[in-house]
């Protein structure tokens, strides 16, 4: 997945050291000042770097959508830019996003989608992701879509991406 951080101003170039090893890669500051953090090579899973919260990105700073994209983790988020840039497949535009990070952040992002028109659940094809797509549906109803059909067989919307650009790729 080819991200240039300067596509997306809420996304920062992010080193940290750790026993002696300097660590690389990009992150989105949440909202209780953590950093979700992903390694430049993607292939570790995203870890939060001091407290860990819940990350919103509005689409406009002072203004709301009516639209609102959930994510278990910013790989997701990030595989999401990816389509939405490439036009592998359509995904929904002009949305906010919310980043849940840890499963205790259940709660928050519950909350949240309440003041939304249309909430996009982006959400692993796993148990956990699949009981958070269900009891999220259940809450907001009609207004709810579950998007992880568009990745059947796949566990997350990343190793969806991950596969189009190999078989794209390839030709």
């Amino acid at each position: 997945m080819g991200i240039d951080v300067k596509e997306f101003p809420e996304v920062h170039s992010v080193s940290y050291r750790f026993l002696s090893k300097t660590y690389h890669g990009v992150g989105v500051i949440n909202q209780n000042n953590g950093i979700e953090f992903v390694g430049q090579d993607l292939t570790d899973s995203p870890m939060t770097l001091n407290s860990s919260g819940v990350t919103f990105l509005p689409m406009e700073k002072e203004h709301r959508s009516d639209k609102l994209c959930m994510f278990a983790d910013m790989m997701d988020y990030l595989a999401y830019q990816t389509l939405q840039k490439n036009g592998f497949v359509r995904v929904p535009s002009d949305c906010d996003f919310m980043i849940m990070s840890d499963v205790r952040n259940f709660i928050h992002i519950s909350v949240e989608g309440d003041d939304y028109d249309m909430v996009y659940l982006y959400f692993p094809n796993d148990v956990m992701g699949c009981t958070i797509t269900k009891t999220l549906k259940d809450r907001y109803g009609k207004h709810a879509i579950e998007c992880n059909p568009l990745y059947k067989g796949y566990n997350n919307l990343l190793q969806f991406v991950k596969a189009i650009e190999i078989t794209t790729n390839s030709k």
